[in-house]
């Protein structure tokens, strides 16, 4: 299978390349530099807001798996990084006749996450954690509007640790705990798309 990967330079994205890479799938990352690729893998340089770089990236994928973020807890600052290139990657997919598309999203999002979640440990981060959750809130908006077969995968807080082959998957995401390995959830999102699940939703993951 044929797949675009954006945020491969990122926890998650790098899991997901290495993952898809040891699938024996065929990957295509934007990055800003091609030393940032491994054996294997095909590398549009660019930038995540360049339309041109974008329908290049895409160019021919089965699946595109977006895992673009601001890196980590971010600054607070607000950041429109994610709607925006989702909505450039929605709009090019739809000119090129794509249909499936997995996003990296987050527990937290609205009407998802346990009580202890919602109710202590956003306002406690408050400051740093509103601006990421925005800027999601506004990427699975694109997402339902856009009328393809895509999948909002709301990850709980990721480590690198080694993977646990064990999740929690939950609709609202209220039966869910608090971290993931980027490994686990780099497994479920070529799962999905392998097994062609979990379409036109968000779920909520995590070990």
């Amino acid at each position: 299978m044929k797949i675009a990967v954006f945020g491969s330079t990122g926890m998650m994205g790098k899991a997901v390349l290495s993952a898809a890479l040891a699938r024996g799938h065929d990957v295509t990352i934007l990055a800003r530099s091609a030393k940032t690729a491994g054996s294997g893998t095909r590398v549009v340089v660019g930038d995540a807001l360049d339309p041109k770089a974008i329908r290049e990236t895409i160019k021919g994928a089965d699946a595109i798996i977006q895992c673009l973020g601001v890196g980590g807890m971010g600054d607070g600052k607000p950041n429109n990084l994610v709607p925006e290139a989702t909505g450039l990657i929605v709009e090019d997919m739809k000119a090129q006749g794509m249909r499936r598309l997995v996003c990296a999203s987050n527990i937290g999002v609205p009407g998802s996450g346990a009580l202890l979640f919602r109710w202590v440990l956003v306002p406690l981060f408050a400051r740093k954690l509103l601006p990421i959750l925005d800027a999601k809130i506004k990427m699975e908006a694109i997402l339902r509007a856009s009328n393809l077969d895509w999948t909002a995968v709301r990850l709980a807080a990721l480590n690198e640790k080694p993977a646990r082959n064990k999740l929690k998957v939950s609709a609202e995401g209220r039966t869910t705990g608090y971290t993931i390995t980027a490994a686990d959830a780099a497994a479920f999102m070529l799962d999905i798309i392998e097994k062609r699940q979990f379409s036109a939703t968000a779920v909520a993951i995590s070990n």
